[in-house]
């Protein structure tokens, strides 16, 4: 079995064919010479085809790297520091629409998508007698859910995105499909969500889509809409299911794999590897040291009343009078195992500890606040406050979720960002279409590029 889940990419490529974005999202190249009409048409190919989907997630071009890289740089929690000018475009919120990061990213979401719309067409109708009906529903679930966090994920960073939301075949699928709003766009998000979890079991492996993991996305969602009410009620499900915990140390969970800390943390090999450590370790290390921790970060980490136990996120080499500091979340260079940590348990209690707050339970809200604040050796906050209680949730998501690709999208979510980050030009809180994409697409035009590009 961990062969199965650690080696997506190599099954996947010997079973599947999941299909390329190339310069427009509705008219892929096949990757295979197999279609996926003749590889979805048994259990053995409709498992394959699963493993595809979670082996697009986790490529470098989305959660194996680009995409959280792309939001941490934006944030004030990194500061670019090497070569790859492309990349100093997000540190500086200066990105162009000819980016080759964005563009990478964005085809590779919607590579995602695909696979899971070739899953979701094609499995009801599989006549198999070696497919039981739970597995069925079990694949099904999981397809569901991959869909919604990939346009989760693309409205969150570019706004309402083109939903597609049939198998891209040929050049005329998806014809006529323009752009959504962020509202038609999260709606989407959260009905793939409930056919998810009417589907799926509950938790067992901890690098594959589970209840759970749909309660913890659904909790996101809602905080990101400003459901208070629905935010908490998800998040409680997930923090009473009994199956994850905060784990001690605090560096436990991204030093380990696949701690009680996951909902979902998709898992790397020397095979199929995680690249984060390339771009955060120093050259001694065996890094290219393209960016390092923003001095911001680095003072709130080594604070002991904000950072605790989380000081171990900050490394340091010293050369004579010269201090050099790096990021240490990712740092298995050798192998390439770091993980990929999608959804976990301390981001359940500061959703839920900021969801009370913003329903004036300040009781509750600094209840949840302070036990993730206790795992990081840290004293219990008390205030009266209500507006202080929250401010301390966006700082404790800052130092607690670090180098995660989180503070970037809380910072815009609350309607902070220009003010924290110093942006003057509100345009800039979206990522650019492609432009590649606006040119090959003839269903988005001018019109449909952000303001701003």
């Amino acid at each position: 079995m961990k062969f199965l889940l650690n080696n997506y990419k190599a099954l996947a490529l010997a079973l599947l064919v999941t299909l390329s974005g190339c310069d427009n999202i509705l008219e892929p190249q096949p990757r295979l010479d197999i279609s996926s009409e003749l590889s979805i048409t048994d259990k053995r190919g409709a498992e394959a085809a699963l493993l595809g989907a979670y082996s697009e997630l986790q490529s470098n071009s989305y959660y194996g790297f680009e995409y959280p890289a792309l939001a941490y740089l934006s944030a004030d929690e990194v500061n670019w520091s090497g070569s790859f000018n492309f990349y100093q475009q997000f540190d500086l919120n200066a990105i162009t629409a000819e980016n080759s990061s964005i563009k990478s990213v964005w085809s590779q979401i919607y590579r995602v998508v695909n696979v899971s719309n070739n899953l979701i067409d094609k499995v009801p109708g599989i006549q198999d007698r070696n497919l039981t009906e739970v597995q069925r529903q079990k694949i099904l679930g999981e397809a569901y859910f991959l869909r919604a966090l990939a346009y989760f994920d693309l409205g969150r960073a570019w706004g309402g995105v083109p939903l597609v939301l049939q198998p891209t075949k040929d050049k005329n699928s998806g014809k006529g499909i323009g752009r959504s709003s962020l509202e038609q766009t999260y709606a989407q998000v959260l009905a793939d969500l409930e056919q998810a979890e009417l589907l799926l079991p509950t938790l067992s492996v901890r690098s594959r889509a589970s209840k759970e993991a749909v309660w913890a996305l659904k909790a996101r969602l809602y905080l990101y809409q400003q459901n208070w009410d629905k935010a908490e009620e998800f998040a409680t499900l997930v923090l009473n299911n009994g199956k994850t915990r905060l784990v001690q140390p605090y560096s436990a969970f991204y030093t380990g794999k696949l701690t009680e800390e996951s909902i979902l943390e998709l898992v790397y090999d020397n095979a199929d590897r995680n690249s984060h450590a390339n771009y955060w370790l120093t050259s001694s290390r065996g890094g290219r040291y393209e960016w390092k921790p923003s001095a911001s970060i680095t003072q709130d980490l080594r604070n002991p009343a904000i950072g605790g136990s989380r000081s171990a996120l900050i490394g340091s080499q010293v050369n004579g009078s010269t201090e050099t500091v790096f990021g240490q979340k990712y740092t298995k260079i050798a192998t390439g195992e770091d993980g990929a940590f999608i959804l976990r348990i301390a981001e359940q209690y500061l959703i839920r500890a900021e969801a009370r707050l913003r329903q004036n339970n300040l009781a509750g809200g600094l209840e949840d606040l302070n036990l993730v604040r206790k795992r990081a050796d840290l004293q219990s906050l008390v205030t009266a406050d209500v507006a202080a209680a929250l401010l301390a949730v966006e700082q404790e998501r800052k130092v607690e979720l670090a180098f995660e690709g989180h503070r970037w999208f809380d910072l815009i979510r609350t309607g902070r960002a220009q003010a924290v980050l110093g942006i003057a030009d509100p345009n800039k809180l979206r990522f650019p279409i492609p432009n590649s994409e606006i040119l090959a697409d003839p269903d988005l035009g001018p019109q449909d590029q952000n303001p701003g590009y």
